[in-house]
């Protein structure tokens, strides 16, 4: 297992290897725009290009991987950004109640793209159509969509300073011609770089503790509970408790110096590291003072503070007269906070490793610098493979994702390598749908489309024998009441595993102890067939007993 980075510049893409030295260049790759490439799953990578109305896609797994373009979708305007909901992880089929791995050719559910102009567009990937169109969604540029919660919800960020929150399910459904926000953000004066959500995510967002981590050219950073947003019915029935609203609670607000272009979490959501003009630094969200003293500098202060949150003030290390733990409590009573600087350049993308000790700096030399967190050292550099380095431009995507080492430990193969089908001239055959311009009628009840659709492996093989719930209850009912009869009776249960061919085989003890049941049943009905013929005989002495006794006293 390994990590590897994909990055774009103006003029190139760089897939690359976090640990190792390979590395190769998508061809005909041009991007301007940050967030304008998105990977799906682990086979594709779409690139929305520069100054064209199309999307680049490419092979990046199994047999078929290029660095060449894949296939090219053409889009009714040129977009910035680029977004995609994925589907599950696992699909469970209800008629035969198997569960089916993702396949090989799996698309994910929608594809997201902006437009210069603030519009939003949202297709189904699987069969290509134009499910619904927003005008209007930001006044100015989308910098970033993002999708959270399996899908559930979609976050945009635009340069008209606004942070918007949207269902899924408004934006696609087809009853819905203008679908409305779930909430706005606009606590920002000036355009929204980027931002981050937290790891920590569940099903909703009113039982999660997902927060909202945004940056702006402001030089702020802000940080939103988003678990906090109520239904309507909590909101009359709470109208003057201030923690249950419609808006997400702004929990604090961190000031720096500089412009802010990005931002990235840490993997336990310990840390955020911000990416400026004047280099990448640190704050620990879990902030240190003197002694043992930790401090959670999202935690609310109180109810006063609940709507406005708390407001610090970064300062440098290197900036103050000493920088021990005694001048930390110092500052920290006076709202500024100490953060460490990581690297001095001009950075514009920010990522970080799966186990969050590696920084991968992108700046606007072209370089992406990969740090250790702990140490503050540059491990690598990653460069364009290119002869003319001063045409390369700014880094404007940045990905990592995890690997697996296949066919002598390539971590690509060219076109000329592996070994390809004889059919489809070694191409793959299964194709994505092109992406319509019109928007689909969804109220015509009869009007039918294709959906292109890969049913994947099952998960595992199931037993015959087994009674499902959807196929047969009571069998089902009988089956759970013959298994905890097993488990809840009263003694040791000896059991057998037995491995073969990867396949355990568990035989328990059941008839065994079935004729054990049967055994001590028997000797129960001896027992007391014993004891009733003893009572008999007692009676029966006792009786001759009292008659001898008699007869001695006759005489």
């Amino acid at each position: 297992m390994d990590e590897q980075v994909i990055f774009t510049t103006n003029t190139s893409g760089t897939i690359a290897s976090v640990h190792s030295f390979e590395q190769i260049n998508l061809r005909q790759c041009s991007t301007q725009s940050r967030n304008s490439c998105v990977q799906v799953g682990n086979k594709y990578l779409f690139i929305a290009q520069a100054q064209k109305a199309l999307i680049n896609v490419y092979n990046l797994s199994g047999s078929f991987k290029r660095e060449s373009v894949e296939q090219r979708l053409p889009l009714p305007e040129i977009l910035k950004c680029l977004e995609v909901v994925e589907n599950d992880g696992v699909q469970y089929d209800r008629i035969q109640g198997v569960n089916h791995n993702l396949p090989d050719f799996n698309l994910p559910y929608l594809l997201l793209g902006s437009t210069e102009s603030g519009k939003l567009y949202i297709w189904e990937l699987n069969s290509g159509i134009l499910l619904n169109v927003k005008p209007m969604a930001h006044y100015q540029s989308i910098t970033k969509i993002k999708s959270i919660l399996n899908g559930k919800y979609i976050i945009t960020s635009g340069n008209d300073s606004r942070v918007i929150i949207w269902q899924t399910v408004d934006l696609v459904s087809a009853s819905n011609d203008d679908p409305k926000p779930l909430c706005i953000l606009h606590d920002h004066t000036l355009p929204v770089t980027d931002f981050q959500v937290s790891s920590s995510q569940g099903k909703f967002l009113s039982c999660t503790d997902t927060k909202l981590f945004t940056v702006s050219q402001d030089a702020t950073i802000r940080c939103y509970d988003l678990s906090l947003i109520g239904s309507k019915k909590k909101q009359k029935a709470n109208e003057n408790d201030v923690s249950i609203g419609k808006t997400p609670v702004l929990l604090a607000t961190f000031t720096t110096p500089y412009s802010i272009k990005s931002i990235v979490l840490d993997p336990a959501d310990r840390a955020c590291y911000i990416g400026t003009a004047e280099g990448c630094f640190s704050l620990n969200l879990f902030y240190k003072l003197k002694g043992n003293a930790i401090v959670n500098l999202l935690q609310s202060a109180g109810v006063n503070t609940v709507q406005k949150g708390r407001v610090f003030s970064l300062v440098q290390r290197n900036s103050l007269t000493g920088g021990e733990n005694e001048d930390l409590d110092a500052l920290y009573a006076m709202g500024q906070l100490v953060c460490e600087n990581v690297l001095n350049s001009n950075v514009s993308c920010l990522e970080i490793s799966m186990d969050g000790t590696l920084l991968l700096i992108g700046d606007t030399e072209g370089k992406v610098s990969i740090a250790e967190i702990y140490s503050k050292q540059i491990i690598r550099t990653i460069q364009t493979l290119t002869t003319s380095q001063d045409s390369v431009g700014e880094v404007t995507n940045l990905l990592t994702n995890p690997y697996r080492l296949e066919r002598g430990n390539l971590l690509f193969e060219g076109e000329s390598k592996g070994k390809q089908p004889s059919n489809n001239n070694g191409h793959n055959f299964m194709k994505i749908p092109n992406l319509q311009r019109v928007i689909f009628d969804g109220k015509n009840k009869g009007h039918l489309h294709d959906i292109w659709y890969q049913i994947g492996e099952p998960e595992a093989e199931t037993d015959p024998n087994l009674a499902l719930p959807l196929n047969d209850f009571n069998a089902y009912l009988e089956q759970v009441k013959t298994q905890e009869s097993i488990f809840s009776h009263i003694g040791k249960v000896s059991s057998n595993v037995k491995v073969i061919d990867n396949k355990i085989d568990a035989t328990s003890s059941l008839d065994s102890n079935a004729a054990k049941d049967e055994e001590i049943t028997e000797l129960k009905t001896n027992i007391e067939a014993l004891t009733h013929a003893y009572k008999e005989l007692r009676d029966m002495h006792e009786k001759l007993y009292e008659e001898h006794q008699q007869m001695l006293d006759k005489q």
